[in-house]
């Protein structure tokens, strides 16, 4: 008698995700409808949804395509990790929060709009939720090596030049603070799987 091994999951929810921020910015940007302004976020007058319906929104389209590259790399290797759900789930808390900390900081004059603050959270997750000793391997290794020599580099640069004034136009508050976001989550569920590891030998013991 034969055996199977059952295939790996394919990656699915990050190229929702792209898809999505391409739909909202070809109704946008291409076929200049106005529904898709409401979803940026006014710094004046927020909405409820906006700070997570700005994630999905984008200025240009080398802002679209800069965003879109790395959520490919980073938002598959979550995926890969977490599941559809995680990444889901670690998009839209890296996002959300990015966005608050913006509300918080910057003028109300501003308008927020990008997926960056949600990528850069998808950095440290990415990263981090590679770092268990229970399967860590010389892949892992490899992975965590690369992965991280970038993620570093780029939170480096972002403190550096929003220490020296920032770049006009560009929302270095949501980019360090979606990178603290993905940070605090996987501390939060490394924890959390921490106390459940008891519970689940008792219930093989029993």
């Amino acid at each position: 008698m034969g055996t199977t091994t059952k295939a790996a999951p394919k990656p699915t929810a990050v190229y929702a995700l792209i898809l999505a921020n391409l739909l909202i910015f070809f109704s946008d940007k291409i076929l200049r409808l106005p529904l898709p302004q409401y979803l940026y976020l006014y710094h004046s007058q927020p909405m409820w949804f906006q700070p997570l319906t700005s994630t999905l929104c984008h200025a240009s389209r080398e802002h679209l395509s800069g965003n879109l590259f790395l959520l490919l790399l980073f938002g598959r290797s979550v995926e890969d990790e977490l599941g559809w759900f995680g990444l889901l789930a670690a998009y839209a808390f890296c996002g959300v929060v990015a966005s608050m900390v913006s509300l918080l900081l910057l003028p109300r004059a501003t308008v927020s709009l990008g997926a960056s603050g949600a990528v850069f959270g998808l950095f440290a997750v990415s990263t981090l939720s590679k770092l268990t000793w229970r399967d860590l391997d010389w892949r892992k290794l490899c992975e965590v090596a690369v992965l991280g020599e970038f993620v570093l580099g780029k939170v480096l640069a972002e403190i550096q030049t929003a220490a020296t004034g920032g770049v006009a136009g560009v929302n270095h508050v949501a980019h360090l603070s979606g990178a603290v976001a993905g940070t605090f989550l996987v501390v939060l569920l490394r924890a959390a799987l921490h106390k459940m590891e008891p519970q689940e030998r008792k219930v093989r013991q029993a």
